[in-house]
């Protein structure tokens, strides 16, 4: 049986759409449920499928440590699950 390679197609999102599905998720996290917002910006250069990244985040009241752990695990499960697109 011959395995080809084939691009996973990634749901299209807006900047704002995964900057509130971040923050959603972050917020489950524990020491994370206060945490205010992500910046998400759109990465120019990119060599791998990845067109996004989050430049910064705002922990609020949370635990900025464990907010920031939890980001990297939730940044890349959803940058192999969501394309950036700008709708005009």
């Amino acid at each position: 049986m011959r395995q080809e390679s084939a691009e996973v197609e990634k749901a299209p999102k807006t900047k704002e759409e995964i900057e509130r599905l971040i923050i959603t998720e972050l917020r489950t996290f524990s020491d994370c449920d206060k945490a205010l917002g992500v910046i998400v910006i759109a990465i120019a250069d990119y060599t791998d499928a990845t067109t996004w990244t989050v430049s910064s985040f705002d922990c609020g009241k949370s635990d900025g440590y464990a907010c920031d752990r939890a980001l990297q695990r939730i940044v890349p499960r959803f940058q192999q699950v969501y394309g950036m697109v700008q709708k005009h």
